[in-house]
């Protein structure tokens, strides 16, 4: 999966590349040699792919939340009832035109809301850091010598479901830690959601 690989996966492909099934188009600047590498093999976010597939399979709404690239957005769609409704959180707003671009092209039968937000304990603003490769922007305002920081939207999960008027729920989260600001400090958000997929990470509250 290195940037080499990446690069000959993407002349040989046209950087249109299936990944566990399902066709995307990855020439977008979003999409890094290394990831489109990642995409070709399969191990670009499998282990959320399989759970996802295997465990929420016909969800009628679920909420993701960080869903960046759209590549597990589209495999949520895959599996959901039609006429369903799907919610995608991202924080970073360099990557929301090609998350809405790409999620067009997967959930035609399906409602779907883009939010622009990063998921925190409070509502308001936050500071983002914007790293070359999507999984290192991060909430914070330490920006490396490549990197540059933004300010966001920042809401609760609780806002998140008052704003999108939902009830009851299937949730897959990947923030990098921002998972704690409601299993910890509001788990009674949790208490309409059937069912949940989420990637843990060490951190800090």
């Amino acid at each position: 999966a290195s940037d080499r690989a990446g690069r000959i996966i993407g002349l040989l492909t046209r950087k249109r590349i299936r990944h566990q099934g399902l066709w995307f188009d990855t020439r977008s600047s979003d999409f890094t040699p290394s990831v489109r590498a990642q995409m070709f093999w399969g191990g670009y976010e499998s282990a959320e792919t399989r759970m996802i597939r295997s465990l929420l399979r016909d969800s009628t709404t679920v909420v993701e939340l960080g869903s960046s690239l759209g590549i597990t957005s589209a495999h949520i769609a895959a599996i959901m009832n039609p006429g369903g409704r799907l919610v995608c959180v991202e924080a970073n707003p360099r990557l929301l035109p090609g998350l809405r671009e790409r999620m067009s092209r997967h959930t035609a039968k399906l409602n779907v809301d883009v939010i622009h937000a990063a998921v925190t304990n409070h509502c308001g603003a936050t500071a983002l850091t914007i790293a070359a490769e999507t999984v290192g922007s991060r909430l914070c305002a330490a920006p490396r010598s490549d990197e540059y920081t933004v300010e966001v939207p920042a809401l609760t999960l609780k806002e998140i479901m008052l704003r999108a008027d939902i009830a009851e729920f299937d949730l897959v989260s990947d923030i990098e830690g921002s998972e704690a600001s409601f299993l910890l400090q509001d788990p009674a958000v949790l208490a309409n959601c059937r069912r949940a997929v989420l990637e843990l990470h060490a951190t800090t509250i």
